[in-house]
């Protein structure tokens, strides 16, 4: 079976045993006898996936498992996510903020001003 598929059955004759992964799930290597759930921070939407797709920085899944790019919410105000595949946002630290949602880093207060 190729990279997106899988066949749990032994002594197979048929290419026909090998089934697709199902959406929110992934088979990476060929021969597999079983697919694997995407990791929180990404997702599939299809079937017969070879990966799983990751969650842009600003962006982040808490759900393994995920079938939709929906499932990648963006960082709500004063917060942020800096790296792809992310599982949570992370609060702007003191001095910094973010203003809008989906943001992958926090602006420093200029000199003079404090948050």
């Amino acid at each position: 079976c190729q990279a997106g598929t899988f066949s749990s059955a032994a002594g197979a004759t048929q290419a026909a045993t090998c089934a697709s992964c199902i959406a929110g799930t992934y088979s990476s290597v060929s021969a597999s006898t079983a697919c694997s759930l995407c990791q929180a921070g990404a997702y599939s939407s299809s079937t017969g996936q070879s990966f799983c797709v990751v969650c842009q920085a600003g962006t982040f899944s808490s759900a393994a498992g995920a079938t939709q790019a929906a499932t990648c919410a963006s960082c709500i105000a004063g917060t942020y996510s800096s790296v792809s595949a992310s599982t949570a946002c992370s609060l702007c630290q003191a001095g910094a903020y973010s203003s809008s949602t989906g943001q992958s880093f926090c602006v420093v207060c200029q000199a003079g001003t404090f948050s």
